[in-house]
């Protein structure tokens, strides 16, 4: 099977989110710095099983320029909130043969280089009306990917996004997922969203390594050691990174060397353009992220330079899990987040780790200065 990264530690995998297109446009991507591009995302539905692209003529400009630089474009179909049908089409002889031939001339349609396919969670709950069989859906995945690569041949590459942890069987993570490797030419694993506001203690989004005073024991290196023991080869191993944090508020405030402590369960507002938002199931109310883009903490003032913290708020750098957090004593307000030291820290790991590459979610959150510390995964 062809392995579209040339090299281990060369590959530089971004996700362009078309919805944030008014403002993030094809022309803002550093092409130059990236080579693949992940076109986020395709939906399909339980009536064609028929993935589709909304907005054809962004994408159809993204191939234009990705190919002038020569980068790679592949849409990714899935997503946080358009896995609800993955199990069901994985499950049918049918619903997969749709699912392939519509998914195949989206290629040859656009001039696409692969497919991503992100399916949040094999035999897991995602989102909360997802559609799962925890018996068969990590059985059912691999024959699509057969599939899917028979469909394709090998000069498109196909990719996954994947959990920290190898796809969920009847009894948790399988424990060997070798027979994947053989049609996939690399998976990104999505080692961010670790904590949050469904955890006990403000705790890092993306640790590096995760730490014992607190925090759910999943991590960079954590995922690299679960997918490497499950026989997954490294140098098909794309370790994700993510360009945005997330905000809580403290019920009791964290001392200047340690950032876990209660937090007061209501995720406050994020940066200026969080809002409300609900997943499209039935009785889901419309919440805040508390998401923070790293570039609205840049052009919002929180940070007047990378390590600066300003208008209140005070930046602490954590050695266990190599992520900076800000405080803001006033309003109780905690973030953790990733910036250029965090990255390059990564960026060492995945180096040190022999992987195929780094992955960004996602390009739009970012004011340039976090790609250029990802980039430097190719040097």
């Amino acid at each position: 099977m062809a392995t579209t990264l040339p090299t281990m530690s060369t590959g530089v995998v971004a996700y362009f989110t078309d919805w944030t297109s008014g403002r993030y446009g094809p022309d803002a991507i550093p092409y130059d710095k990236v080579t693949h591009i992940n076109y986020a995302f395709s939906l399909f539905d339980d009536q064609t099983w028929a993935p589709t692209i909304t907005s054809g003529p962004i994408l159809e400009q993204v191939v234009s320029r990705a190919h002038a630089k020569g980068a790679k474009v592949a849409v990714s179909i899935g997503g946080w909130t358009g896995s609800k049908y993955f199990s069901p089409m994985a499950a049918s002889a049918s619903h997969r043969a749709s699912f392939i031939s519509s998914t195949k001339a989206m290629v040859q349609q656009y001039g696409l280089d692969g497919i991503d396919l992100d399916w949040e969670y094999p035999g897991r709950t995602g989102m909360v009306c997802n559609v799962i069989n925890k018996e068969q859906d990590a059985l059912n995945f691999l024959t699509l990917l057969r599939e899917l690569r028979d469909a394709l041949g090998s000069d498109k590459f196909i990719s996954l996004a994947v959990r920290v942890q190898p796809f969920d069987g009847p009894s948790g993570p399988l424990d060997n997922v070798r027979a994947y490797a053989e049609y996939l030419d690399f998976i990104n694993i999505m080692a961010y969203d670790i904590n949050g506001s469904w955890s006990s203690k403000t705790a890092p989004n993306a640790p590096l390594a995760a730490s014992p005073e607190g925090g759910d024991p999943f991590s960079v290196l954590q995922s690299v050691q679960a997918w490497t023991s499950a026989g997954f080869p490294r140098e098909k191993l794309v370790m994700g990174v993510p360009f945005y944090g997330r905000s809580l508020v403290t019920s009791q405030a964290p001392s200047a060397n340690s950032m876990y402590t209660d937090f007061v369960k209501s995720v406050p507002q994020g940066d200026s353009d969080d809002a409300p938002w609900a997943e499209p199931c039935p009785g889901e109310v419309p919440v805040l992220s508390g998401q923070w883009k790293w570039k609205n903490l840049r052009e919002q003032g929180i940070l007047t330079s990378p390590t600066q913290a300003a208008g209140g708020w005070e930046r602490h750098w954590d050695n266990q899990t190599q992520t900076p957090w800000l405080y803001n004593p006033s309003t109780h307000q905690f973030i953790s987040y990733d910036d250029p030291q965090s990255l390059s820290a990564k960026v060492a790991a995945i180096k040190e780790q022999g992987l195929a590459g780094a992955m960004v979610w996602a390009l739009n959150q970012d004011n340039g200065e976090l790609i250029d510390t990802v980039a430097r995964v190719r040097e």
